[in-house]
């Protein structure tokens, strides 16, 4: 049995508890949260902390296998630029993916990370999430604008999801953005959605070319795709665009909404009301590093919206880390109360990914994982440029 406390804990699921403690078993399961009424006593076996004790981080969208791009993309280029360049510079041998995958599941396990919905072309990553230590749940992302291969593309793309449920691999195929999807392929999403209880992800509102892209087949996103022979001329006109993609995703079970940097108060309003439920997904780091934009984050800092944190891939971040992410968003809004941010890091992203049975908040029989953040303010109780996780449990 193990007993930690520091300056504070948060629960999560409840108020944070000023010297609190945490108690876990050898295999890190919470046996108890003890409120100590803010006064500290000494007791054997106690471990005493200078920070706050905090359940390991959940980090909701991630690309593993590209983490051998990393340092390979231009910063601040565009999303068309970084599109057409992924294309371009993303082939690389089979042990080169798995080596640098490897690498990059071990930076967010030191990083405090817990558990990761990863986005997923290929089969290349399933066996080092079979030996992680940390929890995944893949999202088999399919695409493609030719209404001619929409079944082939659908049929490869079931086929990955099998190889992970065979390994015991939480799976469910996924659209990858509005803009690359034909009809068709929705469709079949479409009905996939309503004969599987799936959790749906999707990139959304990450560039204000979305739109135009069909509406009008104009604009740098749709000329990269023309390049790259993607968007077919026959192809460029959706006008229901967001209303069919809406419709698809509305027969999901739940849905992550991934970037959001584009969205207005009116869009959050829409989604909330067309979709069973949404929950959105930020990720600051990578959106400073392909367009040095973020979303409106005043729009996502209010209590009663499901928002989590994502670091995305390496090929458009310099680090895994989701405390990372959080300084960005506090430093943009610094109005958001730290529990806030807590919540939006752990418990919310366990909500998402659907592990909140085990993970995410300081309760009773729950292994959520213990980490200590230090170099905290605690006369504001924020964060601080040099704060720093260190996992405990």
């Amino acid at each position: 049995m193990r007993y930690l406390s520091a300056h504070y804990i948060f629960p999560v699921s409840s108020p944070p508890l000023k010297n609190g403690i945490v108690c876990t078993d050898d295999r890190g399961v919470v046996v108890d949260v003890i409120d100590t009424g803010g006064k500290f006593r000494e007791r054997e076996r106690l471990e005493f902390y200078n920070g706050i004790l905090v359940p390991g981080f959940v980090n909701t969208h991630c690309h593993l296998e590209l983490s051998h791009l990393r340092g390979a993309m231009a910063s601040h280029g565009g999303l068309p630029d970084f599109l057409s360049s992924v294309g371009r510079i993303r082939p690389a041998d089979d042990a080169t993916v798995r080596s640098a995958a490897k690498a990059a599941d071990e930076e967010m396990r030191r990083n405090g990370i817990v558990a990761v919905g990863d986005i997923s072309n290929r089969a290349d990553t399933i066996p080092i999430k079979q030996e992680s230590k940390l929890r995944y749940r893949t999202f088999i992302e399919v695409f493609g604008l030719d209404a001619r291969r929409a079944e082939s593309a659908f049929s490869d793309a079931q086929n990955l999801e099998r190889l992970y449920r065979d390994a015991d691999l939480p799976a469910s195929v996924v659209p990858h953005a509005m803009y690359s999807m034909s009809s068709p392929l929705l469709g079949l999403l479409d009905n996939y959605y309503a004969t599987h209880p799936a959790i749906a992800s999707i990139h959304w509102q990450e560039s204000k070319e979305e739109t135009g892209l069909y509406l009008e087949g104009k604009g740098a996103l749709a000329e990269a795709f023309r390049r790259g022979g993607l968007l077919p001329d026959d192809g460029a006109s959706r006008k229901n665009l967001v209303e069919e993609t809406e419709q698809c995703l509305s027969r999901a079970r739940q849905c992550l909404l991934v970037h959001n940097t584009f969205s207005s108060r009116d869009d959050i309003s829409r989604c909330l009301h067309r979709l069973k439920k949404v929950f959105w997904v930020l990720c600051p780091g990578s959106n400073l590093y392909i367009q040095n934009r973020l979303p409106d984050l005043s729009l996502f800092a209010e209590a009663d919206l499901n928002v989590c944190i994502g670091t995305d891939s390496l090929a458009s971040n310099t680090r895994l880390s989701v405390l990372e992410e959080l300084k960005i968003i506090q430093n943009r809004t610094p109005d958001i109360p730290l529990s806030q941010l807590l919540y939006q890091a752990t418990l919310s992203g366990a909500r998402a990914l659907g592990f909140d049975n085990i993970l995410g908040s300081f309760e009773k029989n729950k292994t959520p994982g213990i980490n200590l953040i230090t170099n905290i303010d605690f006369e504001r109780m924020r964060l601080t440029d040099q704060s720093s996780v260190e996992v405990l449990v």
